[in-house]
């Protein structure tokens, strides 16, 4: 497997940060040498491996992704608690494009809100 990847013509370095039952969560890091800078030119990746699809997020974004990463771990007991837990905010998280999880809430019946999928 190839450890870069191209985004609006400047190459990347993809470093694997997490992977979950679904989803792979990568560092992108611009390998640039032209006179004009990218718009984007370092973030994260989500994979989705079930959709076949994938999402950048940089700044504020990746920033939250991060944190609550951190957040569920520091939550859940043991790796498979860990993945799954990460897998139902990542659901919700690129749905709503809200990558904060302490601000997704559960409805009363438990299911993900735009608010809060994993924080209970």
């Amino acid at each position: 497997m190839r450890n870069y990847t191209y985004l609006g013509g400047a190459r990347f370095t993809v470093n694997n940060l997490f992977r979950s039952l679904r989803f792979d969560i990568d560092r992108l890091d611009m390998s640039w040498v032209d006179d004009e800078k990218p718009e984007f030119t370092r973030g994260l990746r989500v994979v989705d491996n079930d959709e076949s699809s994938a999402v950048t997020v940089d700044g504020e974004d990746a920033d939250n992704l991060i944190f609550s990463l951190t957040y569920i771990f520091s939550k859940e007991d043991g790796a498979d608690n860990f993945r799954a837990a990460t897998d139902e905010y990542l659901k919700v998280a690129l749905e709503t494009k809200n990558f904060l999880v302490t601000s997704q809430k559960k409805d009363p019946e438990g299911k993900p809100k735009v608010e809060e999928a994993v924080v209970h």
